[in-house]
């Protein structure tokens, strides 16, 4: 849906600017020709008559006002910060349904619109990073955190841990080799994370966990009613990236993807840096879901 915004934001640019840029070269010359006629012949020529010979069609003045305007969106949209909603659970309880989020567009290199082609290298995702890019297997916008970098050896274990083998070029001597290692997560007290469904308001209690990834001390959660049956293994490609929800059981993500387990640079779109709105939507109901009911300032702040 993001994409398509894009091309119509691009579209709309280009169809303003030519417009204005055709009126431009030839009726606004003339327009232009009869103002100065005017003053040729009369020193002070009425301002009604100025008017009506200097008159542009609604088409070019509407043209003229929104060029600037999609312009500046589409650079802005572009190149630097574009506004996310996050329509699922999968990120829990790092994000949430009626969070909308900025995502930094140039962390990870400037990018031609509709295209995604880079044109000058930034950056590149860290582990532990909150990503957004195109799944690979459906095209959509997914937001997922960054856990396997190129090269990495990735285990999610049957215990529901994560092990990482960090990537070594095979110049670099073995001792001189980032070890392997286990990600640290710690069980928050209390009674758990109670998950509500917004759409049917069903509620059930997953166990939350505080998780340090990369630079990242991030939450987590398990559903004790979903057990991991066996370890799974991933050698994550050069260029490409191992992604999974912090709401770890679900979550649709590099596990589950039907064409490939990862994510390959090209599809990156940016870096969630920030939740700047949340919307209640306390509708229970199909049709008026969508509807807000309130908002939570509290959960306005940067994403870890």
């Amino acid at each position: 849906m993001s994409s398509l915004y894009g091309i119509i934001l691009v579209a709309l640019m280009f169809i303003s600017g030519i417009v204005w840029l055709i009126d431009a070269l030839t009726a606004g010359k003339k327009r232009k020709q009869a103002v100065q006629e005017l003053y040729n012949r009369m020193d002070k020529p009425p301002q009604e008559a100025i008017e009506t010979v200097s008159k542009e069609p609604i088409h070019v003045d509407y043209a003229k006002s929104f060029f600037p305007i999609l312009f500046i969106i589409v650079v802005l949209r572009s190149f630097l910060y574009e506004p996310f909603q996050i329509p699922s659970a999968s990120m829990k309880p790092t994000l949430t349904e009626g969070d909308f989020i900025l995502v930094n567009k140039y962390d990870y290199g400037l990018r031609l619109p509709i295209t995604s082609e880079k044109v000058i290298e930034v950056g590149l995702p860290k582990r532990g990073d909150v990503a957004v890019f195109r799944a690979p297997d459906t095209g959509e916008d997914y937001i997922k955190r960054v856990v396997g970098l190129p090269g990495d050896r990735v285990i999610y274990t049957r215990n529901k841990e994560i092990i990482i083998h960090p990537f070594c070029d095979p110049a670099t001597p073995k001792a001189e080799c980032p070890e392997k290692f286990q990600v640290n997560k710690a069980p928050v007290e209390g009674p758990g994370y109670i998950d509500t469904n917004p759409n049917t308001g069903v509620s059930h209690v997953n166990i939350e966990y505080k998780e340090s990834l990369g630079e990242r001390v991030h939450g987590t959660l398990n559903n004790t009613r979903r057990p991991q049956r066996e370890d799974l293994y991933y050698l994550v490609p050069q260029g490409k990236y191992f992604v999974m929800g912090d709401n770890r059981d679900n979550s649709m993500d590099s596990r589950y993807w039907s064409t490939t387990n990862f994510v390959p640079e090209e599809n990156l779109v940016g870096h969630a840096v920030s939740i700047w709105m949340h919307f209640e939507f306390g509708i229970k109901n199909k049709y008026f879901g969508w509807v807000p009911t309130g908002v939570d300032f509290d959960r306005v702040g940067s994403i870890e």
